[in-house]
């Protein structure tokens, strides 16, 4: 019985260590690149390299004062390419686990943190492509967040 509810205690603790399911929505907010508000700027870069594309994402904390962020698990950040017609081709999340637990992140006034992944490019196709990033946030400065833009980007990429 005791094997039985260890087991079981097991299979919980594991199904809690799931993928992400925070999904941004395709929006075209903003400059390319970049997303601004008066207290945190977002930026976006991808470069492609041989059969790879290299994703750079960079935050800051634009206040004269010391910010925080939490996020709810592991994953820090979601990305996502469509193709021109809107069909999902890659999501970071993906056959992937993150740890369940809250990640804290401090920044000191105008610090930056950032943020980097390589997408294989060897089962995608050449041609347009949406790239969509955002952060995968729980709160901000301790208070509950609801994404408004601030930290999603969009970026049109050309795969050779």
């Amino acid at each position: 019985m005791r094997k039985m509810i260890w087991l079981f205690s097991l299979l919980i603790v594991l199904s809690a260590c799931g993928t992400g399911v925070n999904a941004p929505a395709p929006t075209n907010e903003g400059d390319e690149g970049m997303t601004t508000n008066k207290e945190w700027l977002f930026e976006v870069e991808a470069k492609q390299t041989d059969n790879e594309l290299n994703v750079n994402l960079k935050v800051i904390n634009n206040k004269d004062e010391d910010s925080s962020m939490d996020f709810s698990s592991g994953q820090m950040y979601e990305l996502v390419l469509l193709n021109q017609d809107g069909n999902e081709v890659y999501r970071f999340s993906d056959g992937r686990m993150f740890t369940m637990a809250l990640v804290h992140e401090t920044f000191e006034p105008r610090e930056s943190k950032k943020f980097s992944e390589t997408i294989s490019l060897d089962e995608i196709e050449a041609g347009k492509y949406t790239l969509i990033a955002q952060l995968v946030l729980a709160a901000l400065d301790g208070k509950q967040w609801s994404e408004d833009g601030t930290f999603q980007q969009s970026l049109d990429v050309e795969i050779k």
